[in-house]
């Protein structure tokens, strides 16, 4: 049985603001260890916050929070000292990491696992692919499987259908993808470029990356390009998109483009994605694709 995609995560400016934004368009949920008192309480004693007398976890507001699909989390992460903000990584839940492990070190030697540290809550290991795109790995039934490794099992009618990564060589991406995490190469068109890795509920979309596509605007490397959704109807979606803006204009309208010439060229690329019907950024400039 292949992996399975279990996160996605930001690196956020601020998290709770974010999240926000994607509670009110997408009925993204909280995880139970933030509704439940007594899961937040297990998870303080596993990693060291504090409790206080309430049974409420004390943290800032600026820490990590989450927002969940019913099949796949976002976390949405406190940027840190020397961090770029953005999309930043995924993770896989796998039947056995030490299998995954040697299947790495066998077929892709180049390819490092580390073990996370000790109070992130949500993985246990961390590794890469061939042009150094990070991801996650946990399996079931590990301690430290808290927030959306825990929390699933619902379907509602809006929830991440894809996310894209741009890359130097997405045939190579593929095929790692496919030998190591068991992941299900999707049939394409012959006359596109782009190849399409799932587990079966999400698919990541590997795309080339080359610097000529930016050549009217300010580039931007290889790696995490989109997130994509899907709604119920695309229409209502922008409705609800303008009712944000106006409820919350400074916090919870998608980020305005400084120069609009440059934003449509990024515009462009996004646009030729084969699942999207509507493209904008977050609040804090991250893409989404959005389809019905």
């Amino acid at each position: 049985m292949g992996a399975k995609f279990r996160h996605i995560a930001i690196m956020c400016q601020n998290a709770p603001r974010l999240r926000a934004f994607y509670e009110n368009l997408f009925d993204m949920k909280r995880p139970a260890a933030e509704t439940s008192p007594e899961q937040a309480e297990k998870v303080a004693k596993a990693f060291g916050r504090p409790v206080l007398g309430s049974k409420r976890v004390a943290k800032s507001f600026t820490n990590t929070v989450w927002g969940i699909d019913g099949n796949i989390g976002v976390a949405f992460l406190k940027r840190r000292a020397g961090y770029p903000g953005g999309m930043d990584h995924f993770g896989f839940e796998v039947e056995d990491i030490e299998t995954v492990c040697a299947r790495i070190k066998e077929k892709y030697p180049t390819v490092g696992v580390v073990k996370r540290p000790v109070a992130r809550t949500f993985a246990a290991y961390s590794t890469h692919d061939l042009e150094g795109n990070i991801f996650d790995l946990a399996q079931p039934g590990q301690e430290k499987r808290y927030q959306s490794w825990a929390d699933q099992g619902w379907k509602q009618d809006r929830y991440i259908t894809h996310f894209t990564i741009r890359a130097q060589n997405p045939a190579a991406l593929a095929s790692f993808y496919v030998d190591v995490y068991g992941l299900q190469e999707e049939e394409k068109a012959l006359e596109d470029p782009n190849f399409y890795v799932t587990d079966g509920k999400v698919t990541m979309i590997l795309a080339p990356w080359k610097i000529e596509d930016y050549r009217e605007t300010e580039h931007r490397g290889p790696g995490f390009d989109h997130i994509g959704f899907k709604v119920e109807d695309v229409q209502s979606f922008k409705d609800d998109v303008e009712v944000l803006s106006k409820v919350d204009p400074e916090w919870l309208s998608p980020q305005a483009p400084d120069i609009v010439s440059e934003y449509n060229v990024v515009l462009e690329m996004l646009a030729s994605c084969r699942y999207g019907h509507h493209q904008l950024p977050d609040p804090e400039g991250n893409f989404i694709d959005v389809s019905q």
